[in-house]
């Protein structure tokens, strides 16, 4: 865990240990930066914590189920986006191999905003929620949940009846919005 720790920028961890107080039966984690600075967990960020919760997740093969989170990324530094990313697809199971222990039977859903997560992800894992009035069963109408794929993945592929979302369609997530005041492109 203390490997993960150190991919996010910022964070020179050395190790990580967990502190027993069997007197007020109490447990904490402590993190030692490289410089010998010993943080505990509550002087950790609210991001950085939610990391080293899903580093325990993907740390132990019982943990087998579906496991859903609202926006990953809040709390982390931009910078260790990629980081989390790269957590949140390594906790799922590699649809490639058999389920074992040393590849748990989990998948992972995740709901964000983020344009930084968007451009990370696998476009064949993206799933964009919209909405779209449905028939409910007895007849009426009401609006209900569209998950539509990427145009040109497996999962247009598979559907027929769902109309996928295309490049254009998700500009926002892919460019700098407008009036942005800092960005990276080239001058001349």
């Amino acid at each position: 865990m203390a490997g993960r720790l150190a991919d996010l920028s910022g964070l020179k961890v050395r190790k990580l240990t967990v502190q027993e107080d069997d007197v007020r039966e109490l447990l904490t984690v402590e993190l030692t930066e490289s410089g010998g600075m010993i943080l505990p967990a509550r002087s950790l960020s609210e991001g950085t914590l939610r990391f080293l919760a899903l580093c325990v997740l993907l740390e132990d093969p019982s943990v087998t189920c579906l496991l859903c989170m609202e926006e990953p990324e809040n709390g982390i530094h931009p910078a260790n986006i990629g980081a989390m990313v790269s957590l949140v697809r390594d906790l799922a199971v590699d649809a490639t191999d058999a389920p074992g222990p040393d590849n748990p039977f989990r998948q992972v859903i995740i709901n964000t905003h983020s344009p930084y997560v968007v451009q990370l992800v696998d476009p064949q894992d993206l799933l964009f929620a919209d909405t779209a009035l449905q028939r409910a069963p007895a007849g009426s109408l009401a609006p209900g949940l569209l998950l539509r794929p990427l145009a040109g993945t497996w999962r247009e592929a598979s559907q027929t009846e769902v109309p996928a979302v295309t490049k254009p369609d998700i500009l926002p997530y892919l460019t700098t919005p407008p009036g942005a005041h800092l960005t990276m492109g080239i001058t001349a």
